[in-house]
Parts: structure tokens; C-alpha cells; sequence
């Protein structure tokens, strides 16, 4: 598979603050990558320093072939929405589709206006950006942001300000030109469970630096069913004893909040059967299937923190 952005070392650093510690990262043609991590991780700084947006302070970069200072020559063929789009609050927002075109290089034409519609953005087109709502910003943003067309496409939470239905109309969008426009997308979010409907690999950056990466196919490895029991808090040292010993169940986690994960193949019935025998009844039993989120917490420790 051809290697189209490759990040060597790559720091940066704001004043004493170090966002980006020997980052090392690839993204590879056709790629959808989801890249989580929690608020000050580094997404934002990575995503812009890949869009241009802003300089790294060392490390090797390479976008398309291109390396370092030579990289400017081949933005006109990646999209970015980075962050708050930013427009001319007092232009409508067709004016400021064509000032996006003038400064890409482009003409104003049908596609550009199908785009619009694909977003149902249309008819807003004619109003001024100071009128527009969060969500309509966020729309006018994705139209600038794939108007050209883009080999890559570099999305900074996309879904900010959607409603439900238009993170399912992005959701479909993006798996449309991944494979009809052949572009590779790299996209943050923090709703992780949408992340992992659509991205073929998901890299986990944690402190400026990459802790981990996953193909589809490896997370849902990682996403098994387990049976999760929450337990008054008084039950659990005798529950784990019953679970090892006359259970003869090994695979099992511990996690706070008075809960437990058994991951060997048992009938919840049967272990309902042994804890009520000895007087234990827990608080919720229920089969259960691990998330990207869940995947998340454990690689991360504790909560989200997004």
C-alpha cells in the first residue's frame, strides 16, 4: 500500500510546552484513520501542521513525496477543516465559497453548488455568515474544505455542531469519496463509537506522542463480547473467589464502580445459579460487546476527559 503522508520524529513545541514529542505516523492511500485522543493530546496540532496551518519545530515530513519545504507546492491537493471554519462573517456564504475557489484555483461551478446541496447548505448560500448557526458553519466548512476534489482530506472534529442526521449524511459522505474519489481521509472526533463505523485504521495519541494503532479488523478482535456484573461493593472479594474457584473462570477484569468483565465463554444463568447459592445477587448482569470507547478508557486510563 503506498505511503502518502509520513511523519518522522515530528515535535513541536510552544514555547516551553511540548505538543508534539517525537511523533511518528503514517497514512497510507486509502486510508480512512480516526485519531483520538483527549483535549491538549496533540490532534489539533498534528492535523494542523499536516494542513499547513502552522510550522513543526523539527522531525521529517512527507506529504505525497514531497519533503519539508518542497510540501507547499502540492497543498492545492488536500482539503482541511481544521478546527472553527473560518469565513468572512459579513459575505454570504457563496461569496465566501468563491474566495475559496480564487485562492485554490478553481472555477465556481455545478459541482461546487451539488456540494452545497449534498450538505443542505443551498439555500443558506445566499445569506450572510454572521446569520449562519454552528451547524450551518460546519457545513459551509465542509464544501470549502472538499471543493477541489482533495487527494487528502483532513477533518478536525467534523461533527461539531451537527445534528443526528447530518453526522449520519458526513458518515456516508466521507465513505462516498473514499472510494469514488479515491481520497484518503484522516479525521478526530470525539464521539469514538461514529469514529469506528467508518475508519479503516485508528491511531490513539496520548502527551504529543502515538501510544498505539489499530486496523478495523483489530479492533474488532479487540471488541469482544464479554458479561459484565455489577456488584454491591461488599460482594465483590467473595464474587471473584467464586468466579475462580467453583466457576473455574480465569479471563476476567476487575473494573471500578463494583463491576467485573468475564470474558470466557459461560451462561449468565449458571453464574447467577453459583452467586445466589452463596447469597450474592448482583445488581445487573447483562451480556456485553467492547467498544472503541471501552478499548479507549483501558489504553488511556480512566475517563474519556474529551
Amino acid at each position: 500500500m503506498e505511503k502518502i503522508i509520513e511523519c518522522k520524529n515530528i515535535n513541536k513545541k510552544y514555547g516551553s510546552v511540548k505538543a508534539l514529542d517525537k511523533l511518528n505516523f503514517n497514512l497510507y492511500d486509502g486510508d480512512i484513520y480516526g485519531l483520538v485522543g483527549a483535549n491538549g493530546a496533540g490532534k489539533s496540532t498534528l492535523l494542523k501542521i499536516l494542513s499547513g496551518h502552522i510550522k513543526k519545530s523539527s522531525g521529517e515530513l512527507i506529504i505525497l513525496s514531497e519533503e519539508n519545504k518542497n510540501i507547499d507546492k502540492i497543498r492545492g491537493e488536500i482539503g482541511f477543516l481544521v478546527e472553527n471554519p473560518g469565513f468572512y462573517s459579513y459575505m454570504t456564504g457563496k461569496k465566501n465559497l468563491k474566495y475559496q475557489c480564487a485562492l485554490k484555483d478553481i472555477s465556481y461551478g455545478k459541482d461546487i453548488e451539488n456540494l452545497a446541496k449534498e450538505f443542505k447548505i443551498e439555500e443558506a448560500l445566499t445569506k450572510k455568515v454572521k446569520d449562519y448557526s454552528t451547524g450551518m458553519k460546519q457545513r459551509l466548512g465542509l464544501v470549502a474544505a472538499t471543493m477541489n476534489k482533495p487527494k487528502i482530506l483532513i477533518l478536525d472534529e467534523p461533527i461539531n455542531g451537527l445534528d443526528p442526521t447530518g453526522i449520519i449524511e458526513l458518515r456516508n459522505f466521507i465513505l462516498k469519496i473514499n472510494k469514488e474519489w479515491n481520497t484518503t481521509i484522516i479525521i478526530s472526533s470525539h464521539i469514538l463509537n461514529e469514529l469506528s463505523l467508518i475508519a479503516t485504521r485508528i491511531g490513539f495519541i496520548k502527551n504529543g506522542v502515538m501510544v498505539d494503532e489499530l486496523t478495523a479488523e483489530e479492533l474488532k478482535e479487540k471488541s469482544k463480547m464479554c458479561i459484565k456484573v455489577i456488584l454491591e461493593e461488599r460482594d465483590i472479594k467473595n464474587s471473584v473467589a467464586i468466579i475462580e474457584t467453583e466457576l473455574n473462570i480465569n479471563n476476567y477484569k476487575i473494573l471500578p464502580n463494583n463491576e467485573i468483565e468475564i470474558y470466557d465463554e459461560i451462561d449468565i444463568k449458571e453464574i447467577q445459579r453459583k452467586l445466589a447459592s452463596h447469597d450474592i445477587y448482583p445488581i445487573t448482569i447483562l451480556n456485553k460487546e467492547n467498544s472503541l470507547e471501552d478499548y479507549y478508557i483501558e489504553l488511556m486510563g480512566g475517563a474519556k476527559g474529551e
